[in-house]
């Protein structure tokens, strides 16, 4: 392993207190206007998420294996059902649900998916703890930023060798954001981000099955479980960060403390932040939304072939060739350009196993090849299909790119069509209303429990 800066810089800080000072330094009257409306999105985004993963098997099955109910008010909601369960274990199995579809947010600066790990720690805690919307505002951004940097300092190589850094590095921005939550200071939470360095763990190899979404919930889990350990004056290792035998030095070949050593606002990693409006993996969404432009300029059965010029960073993550399963096609690249082109759509809907089975979708997904591009990135792709009279028809999508200040109000209203097509479901059209009214004035609400309640489910179902 190379080491460009470990520990403190210029004499300064180690990088765990360094970056524990900063975490606990966020205030909500720092977050400016543009940055507390993506929040308030992520929220909104995850929610809707959520509540939708909370009928997949994955979810329910962990809820029925750790989340023991517990009786009243103690303990904290799961999403989209009726009981409650212990803060930790609610933590766990709402994070599961909130990133089992493969649909929730994602930012390029942390190689992952930001509030996956995050939000479902604040929110269990919070509802706890009688926290209100600016507590959990604050507290989310306190965590997206802290494990973006962390990533920083880490990256590229964390996510080169193997590690799901949504899980791994997530496990800290939980721990980070629930310490701020729970108004921890410094030291405190110098020691929830070194007992999070214990438990920070998780592998690209589990994509495409159950174990993508459990380790995602098990960070949140830790990460919560670290805070509320620590302000039990719980100890963790010093600097469980940048030290020598630390998280950075064993999982990652090379370590840029500087990177992750920025001061808060400088900059507002939360302005890079991107979402999906399609349910598959997001190395696929450039492909799916170039092949949607490209689509009423053809006909499906015209196609004699399609060619996806691809980054490094696809092959492994979503080039699938082959899938049995809903969620193995999420992580096709030759499924969703098959999805994009005959059927129009690539949204939760249609990744069922009716619609994965289909000979036509089979058919098409056949004549997609890949061609790997060495200078490529993740988020842009050049697509090229060629017609049986020979055609050529070409188009190339960045994703990458985030909605400028005067489109935030336009996004967040896109946002709000994709959580009332998630959400409505599984609690009924009109709690799903009032959950988008209560998060689009989330800093205004005195008690996050009013949001909570609304997400389990109702009495006699959606019927009662």
């Amino acid at each position: 392993m190379t080491t460009e800066a470990v520990g403190g810089v210029g004499g300064g800080p180690d990088l765990t207190s360094w970056l524990a000072g900063s975490a606990a330094a966020y205030t909500f009257d720092r977050i400016p206007p543009d940055v507390l409306l993506i929040a308030k999105s992520c929220v909104l985004d995850w929610l809707g998420v959520a509540l939708a993963g909370s009928r997949d098997p994955v979810s329910r099955v962990l809820a029925e294996t750790v989340a023991a109910p517990v009786a009243g008010s103690a303990g904290s909601t799961l999403l989209g059902r009726a009981g409650r369960a212990r803060v930790v274990e609610a933590a766990r199995v709402n994070g599961t649900a909130g990133h089992v579809l493969d649909y929730d947010d994602v930012l390029t600066a942390f190689d992952g998916h930001p509030t996956a790990p995050v939000l479902p720690a604040v929110l269990a805690v919070a509802e706890a703890e009688g926290a209100s919307g600016r507590d959990v505002l604050t507290a989310l951004v306190a965590g997206i930023e802290t494990e973006t940097r962390i990533n920083r300092a880490v990256a590229p190589s964390h996510y080169r060798i193997g590690f799901h850094t949504t899980a791994s590095v997530g496990t800290f921005g939980a721990a980070a954001a629930t310490a701020r939550l729970l108004g921890l200071g410094p030291d405190a939470t110098a020691h929830a981000l070194g007992l999070a360095a214990t438990s920070a763990a998780g592998l690209k190899s589990a994509f495409g099955s159950w174990g993508k979404s459990l380790q995602v919930g098990r960070a949140a889990a830790e990460g919560a479980l670290a805070a509320l350990l620590a302000r039990r004056d719980a100890t963790g290792p010093a600097d469980g960060l940048g030290c020598a035998q630390g998280f950075a030095a064993t999982h990652a070949d090379a370590v840029d403390a500087a990177a992750a050593m920025t001061p808060v606002g400088e900059p507002w990693y939360l302005r890079e932040l991107l979402f999906k409006f399609h349910a598959s993996c997001y190395g696929t969404h450039s492909s799916i939304e170039a092949l949607l432009r490209l689509r009423p300029r053809l006909a499906v059965s015209s196609i004699a072939d399609i060619e996806l010029g691809i980054s490094p960073q696809h092959v492994g993550m979503c080039t699938k060739p082959l899938v049995g399963t809903p969620l193995d096609a999420k992580f096709s690249l030759e499924y969703t350009a098959a999805l994009a082109l005959l059927l129009g759509r690539a949204d939760e809907g249609v990744f069922t196993d009716e619609v994965i089975a289909r000979d036509d979708l089979r058919r098409l997904a056949g004549r997609v090849r890949t061609r790997v591009d060495p200078g490529g990135t993740l988020t842009r792709t050049e697509v090229r299909v060629t017609c049986t009279d020979g055609t050529l028809l070409e188009e190339a999508v960045d994703v990458g790119v985030p909605a400028a200040p005067d489109r935030l109000g336009q996004q967040r209203d896109r946002l709000t069509g994709k959580f009332h097509g998630l959400a409505a479901p599984v609690v009924g059209a009109g709690r799903a209303a009032e959950i988008a009214s209560l998060v689009s004035e989330l800093d205004g609400l005195d008690r996050i429990g009013r949001l909570t309640a609304l997400t389990r489910e109702p009495a006699g179902g959606l019927g009662g």
